[in-house]
């Protein structure tokens, strides 16, 4: 009778579990969240330009450098230089032509990263920027050596017996095919363990789990006292005031302007009038967003929503 005592009071709480078993639920549900969200931001194209414009021009530098003429720079249908064409005499046609889309940047993958190290109850916000911003050069770095190595993979298989034909190329697409449904979550799951591991984030998740009786609920601190000795918090409010005056100015420019060329497409069914009416839409589509993440970066800095515990003091 004593054993069987001894065992039951060893056995967590019913409340307790269902507690734990709350917390992991809502941690999937604010990573599957998170993913839906981050796909509907990317839905118009280029919006992630600048960083698109940026791998294309390096992507380009780097295939040049370490093989000479095998790579050039060109304009996408979309009109930005984001267009890179591989070159070969082996090729079909000599070429083939590929895209640094939003996809193709490394920020799907970055941005999955980020919330799971977020998510992660260790280190206060400061510590998991910075070693987020560790975290953003290493998938930058990755992203870069996958791109390069589409070359080699496509002339693999364009070698030999196979030159010139169509379709010779399958290695590259292959290759990427792999990365994108499989090899980027592999190199999360693995990137995240080591940080995990490397960091010792574990006493911080145990100490959580431990605390995690105590928790009453999520409050708010609005107030702006002592916000000048926050500088994080100031620039974050800036940067979002900055964001959204430039996208409602954006915005107000593309109405404003002249939709001669959309509104003779309006009845009409072409490729040209489908690809002028895309990329009116895309463009007031990345404005809509950019102001949406404005006011979510405004009202994170304004209210500092944290977690309030049993313990704390009011």
């Amino acid at each position: 009778m004593r054993e069987a005592s001894r065992k039951t009071s060893d056995d967590i709480p019913l409340s307790e579990f269902m507690r734990m078993l709350g917390a992991v639920f809502v941690l999937v549900v604010i990573l599957l969240f998170g993913e839906i969200l981050f796909r509907w931001l990317i839905e118009p194209a280029n919006t992630l330009l600048p960083i698109q414009l940026v791998e294309a021009w390096l992507w380009t530098n780097i295939s040049n450098i370490i093989w000479p003429g095998s790579a050039e720079l060109v304009a996408h249908q979309t009109g930005p230089m984001t267009q890179v064409n591989l070159l070969h005499p082996t090729f079909y046609s000599g070429v083939v032509p590929l895209y640094v889309s939003d996809e193709c940047t490394g920020l799907h993958e970055l941005f999955f990263l980020g919330m799971m190290m977020l998510l992660t109850p260790s280190f206060d916000m400061k510590t998991k920027m910075k070693h987020l911003g560790i975290a953003s050069l290493i998938v930058f770095v990755l992203n870069m050596i996958r791109l390069v190595l589409l070359y080699p993979l496509a002339v693999s298989g364009c070698e030999g017996m196979n030159g010139g034909t169509f379709g010779c190329e399958a290695p590259l697409f292959q290759f990427h095919n792999f990365v994108l449904e499989y090899g980027s979550l592999i190199v999360l799951v693995i990137g995240w363990t080591i940080w995990f591991n490397i960091t010792n984030a574990r006493n911080g998740v145990s100490q959580f789990w431990k605390r995690l009786p105590q928790f009453q609920k999520l409050v708010c601190d609005s107030s702006f006292e002592g916000l000048n000795s926050d500088p994080s918090r100031v620039a974050a409010i800036c940067f979002s005031l900055v964001l959204g005056v430039f996208s409602v100015i954006s915005y107000l420019i593309i109405i404003m302007g002249d939709s001669s060329s959309v509104d003779a497409c309006v009845n009409t069914i072409s490729a040209s009038c489908t690809r002028i009416v895309t990329e009116y839409e895309d463009s007031i589509g990345v404005n809509f967003r950019l102001f949406l993440i404005s006011i979510v970066i405004f009202l994170l800095a304004w209210l500092r929503p944290k977690i309030k515990w049993l313990t704390e003091e009011e």
